[in-house]
């Protein structure tokens, strides 16, 4: 953190950084067990999805922890999205599987982990200025 930072900036980023972890963990968890019997295209583009946008979250962690002003709004622009996908998987026809996907703990985490960092990323991106 840089000195004569605000607090409020400060406890923000944190917020970022442990929902951002947190999120990371959950979709390692995913990517390690997913599986669609009868698609294993399906369970491999998936796993490999869920370990991918874990990775992205872990560079979203660094992000808050850093600092970086100038990619707030491409985390909020990933974690948009991630919510639009996660959503839709729920309420329409998953890809490559056709059909709509339920709902469980790792859903209902994850709606929570992306409204927190949805807020948290735009909040950043409005109040942490140069």
């Amino acid at each position: 953190m840089q000195r004569g930072t605000p607090i409020a900036v400060t406890v923000t980023r944190w917020i970022g950084l442990l929902g951002a972890s947190l999120w990371a963990g959950v979709h390692l968890v995913l990517a390690a067990h997913v599986a669609f019997p009868g698609y294993l295209t399906a369970t491999e583009i998936y796993s490999t999805f869920f370990g991918f946008t874990s990775a992205l979250a872990i560079v979203t962690s660094v992000i808050f922890l850093l600092g970086i002003r100038g990619l707030y709004l491409p985390t909020l622009i990933f974690y948009i999205i991630d919510l639009a996908l996660l959503t839709e998987t729920r309420t329409a026809p998953a890809l490559f599987i056709g059909k709509v996907l339920p709902v469980n703990i790792y859903v209902e985490i994850s709606w929570v982990l992306d409204v927190l960092l949805i807020i948290v990323s735009a909040l950043l991106w409005k109040i942490d200025r140069a």
